[in-house]
């Protein structure tokens, strides 16, 4: 199954392929879109018109190629995750450049698959993308939850701490509290 929840808002997912062979870029585009649940595609042939078109298209996955002329796929790799990072990245590469693919891993790219690009590798890099995807979606809510938790517990501790002390401080009889050592932790000006 394609990874339909990749898509932002409504639609479909969106998907930018970049590759400066228009072969390889004419091919995958139109092997993503005449799927069922298709991506919505567009592809970039080189790294400037890729960096204009993440701006613009806010694609959900980028399909990066790492030999380019001009810009190459690592330059665009950095400028997506900068700049967009919640975008998964897959890198195709040669098989004799894997210190390439490795370097594109260390920058976050969410797998990497060989050239020529097989269609199992490309989907199972695509449902990778998704999983990825997916966890850093929990991840967040997640983050967001405990944030939420967090924020209502220490505004209840403050609460509380700030009834004891007045109550403490209103009393008319001495009140002093020490911890398990006997340090004296609390006291009344009574």
């Amino acid at each position: 199954p394609l990874p339909e929840d990749l898509k932002e808002g409504s639609g479909r997912p969106k998907i930018l392929v970049v590759d400066d062979e228009a072969s390889i870029r004419d091919v995958v585009a139109e092997h993503l879109t005449n799927r069922p649940n298709a991506y919505e595609v567009l592809t970039a042939a080189d790294g400037f018109e890729a960096g204009r078109l993440v701006a613009t298209f806010r694609p959900d996955l980028v399909l990066l190629d790492l030999r380019m002329p001009g810009l190459d796929g690592i330059q665009v790799l950095e400028q997506i995750k900068t700049r967009h990072p919640q975008t998964e990245v897959i890198v195709a590469t040669a098989f004799a450049e894997m210190a390439l693919a490795v370097r594109a891993l260390q920058l976050d790219a969410s797998d990497f698959i060989t050239k020529p690009i097989d269609d199992s590798a490309l989907f199972i890099a695509l449902d990778r993308a998704r999983d990825r995807f997916r966890s850093r979606e929990k991840l967040r809510e997640y983050t967001g939850f405990l944030a939420a938790g967090w924020a209502g517990a220490s505004q209840a501790l403050q609460g509380a701490y700030a009834y004891q002390k007045n109550l403490i401080e209103s009393s008319l009889d001495g009140i002093l509290g020490c911890d398990k050592e006997g340090r004296i932790i609390v006291f009344n000006r009574s």
